[in-house]
């Protein structure tokens, strides 16, 4: 997925939770109370994410920062910090996103699959993986690279130019679920 479409998607889905929340407030509603503190997700420890970052660079041939950010399961509403993996680089060869997308997989080949977190299209693809108590997140796009321009009328997959000309960007997030 483009991140047009991304905040396209966030800013329907503020827009409804306002519409909801106003509502609710008009009603006499109180909001829903907070989550738990102790349900939160953490990031693993900053040596394993290193690690991560070390394994997701190589794979994926172009160098990734790793450090903390804020992270919201989209499955299931949870959020806290995760251990933030991330790159961008033009000049790669790959054909689609799922190609490149395969190649980071393998760096959690030992995770499980889950299908409820996955997404895919011409210009991006999202994939969940868990073991045990953790989640990590992967999301492949793309995005005309430097020097090149695509109308804004059309989707971004009917612009054309070869795969060396796209700028590719990774982020790879990790937690731990129930704040263990």
């Amino acid at each position: 997925m483009g991140n047009g479409d991304k905040e396209r998607r966030m800013a329907r889905g503020w827009g409804w939770s306002a519409g909801v929340l106003a509502m609710a407030l008009v009603c006499g509603a109180a909001p829903p109370p907070a989550r738990a503190q102790d349900a939160g997700l953490k990031p693993i420890p900053g040596g394993e994410c290193q690690k991560f970052a070390d394994l997701t660079k190589d794979a994926a041939g172009f160098a990734m920062t790793a450090g903390e950010d804020d992270f919201t399961d989209l499955a299931d509403g949870s959020d806290g910090r995760s251990c933030h993996i991330s790159g961008s680089a033009a000049d790669q060869t790959y054909a689609d996103p799922a190609a490149l997308m395969a190649k980071i997989e393998k760096v959690f080949a030992d995770w499980k699959n889950d299908p409820a977190r996955a997404a895919g299209g011409p210009d991006g693809a999202e994939a969940g993986l868990t073991s045990g108590d953790r989640l990590a997140t992967i999301q492949v796009s793309w995005e005309p690279g430097p020097g090149i321009s695509c109308s804004d009328k059309e989707p971004l997959s009917a612009c054309h130019m070869l795969p060396q000309q796209k700028l590719w960007n990774v982020v790879v997030d990790i937690v731990v679920k129930g704040g263990k």
